[in-house]
């Protein structure tokens, strides 16, 4: 299949060199397969050039097979810029992933810093407060024998005392006015403290000229005339109706049961509190009295010089609990 090599013959070592270096399918490759066939029939073209390299290395080193001319500066080309895409892929991998993270970072910055509204667990803690137990009694006054002297006196309606209990007393008031007066504790109740202000209330003729109120302020200044302060929690009577007084609205009014003794109790901690009269919820909620100590205390309101009213306040309990 194949001739005996001339390996003598210069331009066939040259052929077969460059065949050597160009490779299957070039040209040259082409052309020595062709000059070492003896006729058109299949051989192993990678055989004849084997054989023609054996030869060639044999001895004879007329030209021995070498890379060619530039194969190392393109090798070292091809191997620099596939080392360069790779450092190119690995560097834009680099910058995504650290503009990844710089994005997760900006999000929870801007998660954690976005004003968000709490959650409303004012129903639970109104629940709490309503539910809480005031065992201990910070003071307990009646007022048969005169006002005790934890109490101040506030405004410039006078005041009675007799067995039956605080009164309001005569006075002149101008017409479309009023004026008020009563009394209030002399030491503050701090806010975070759970209290209970219990007073009885007995009510023989109702009048809507003549109004008892308990409240509770955050101030512990009242006006000389009616004895009223900026921000307070207040329940009252006027007439036949009940009213709950917060931050000087009216958010709650029902009628009262027509029996002579009633007993109210103003339930506080915190912004929260709870208006109760005879063991009935009247209203809970934000007192808005803000974290301020409160002043405890309990009053009348005149509108008219003269009315058939017999309202007294026999007693009042102030009460807190352990916590």
């Amino acid at each position: 299949m194949t001739r005996q090599l001339d390996i003598e013959r210069d331009p066939f070592l040259t052929l077969l060199t460059d065949a050597l270096r160009a490779g299957p399918g070039s040209p040259q490759w082409h052309e020595a397969v062709a000059q070492l066939k003896t006729s058109n029939e299949n051989v192993d073209e990678y055989k004849l050039l084997i054989e023609a390299r054996e030869a060639l290395e044999s001895g004879k080193d007329y030209r021995s097979v070498r890379a060619g001319a530039g194969f190392t500066r393109k090798l070292m080309t091809g191997i620099d810029a596939s080392i360069t895409d790779k450092r190119a892929h690995l560097g834009t991998l680099i910058a995504i992933l650290a503009g990844v993270g710089l994005i997760v970072v900006i999000a929870v910055v801007a998660y954690e810093l976005y004003p968000r509204t709490p959650a409303d667990d004012t129903p639970n803690a109104i629940a709490d407060l309503a539910t809480t137990y005031f065992p201990n009694e910070l003071s307990s006054s009646t007022f048969d024998t005169g006002i005790p002297a934890m109490w101040r006196t506030i405004g410039s309606l006078p005041l009675e005392t007799s067995a039956a209990g605080l009164k309001a007393g005569n006075a002149l008031v101008p017409k479309d006015d009023y004026i008020g007066g009563g009394i209030v504790a002399s030491d503050a109740i701090q806010p975070s403290l759970p209290v209970a202000i219990q007073t009885t209330l007995r009510i023989d003729r109702a009048s809507p000229n003549l109004i008892p109120q308990v409240f509770v302020s955050n101030i512990p200044d009242f006006s000389a005339d009616r004895a009223i302060s900026a921000q307070e929690l207040v329940w009252q009577i006027q007439g036949d109706q009940q009213k709950v007084v917060v931050g000087g609205q009216v958010t709650k009014q029902t009628r009262i049961d027509a029996k002579p003794s009633h007993t109210v109790r103003l339930i506080l901690k915190g912004d929260l509190a709870i208006v109760e009269c005879d063991g009935h919820q009247l209203w809970s909620g934000h007192s808005k009295l803000d974290d301020k100590p409160r002043y405890v205390g309990v009053r009348f309101i005149r509108t008219g010089d003269k009315t058939a009213a017999d309202v007294s306040i026999p007693s009042v309990r102030i009460l807190t609990s352990n916590g």
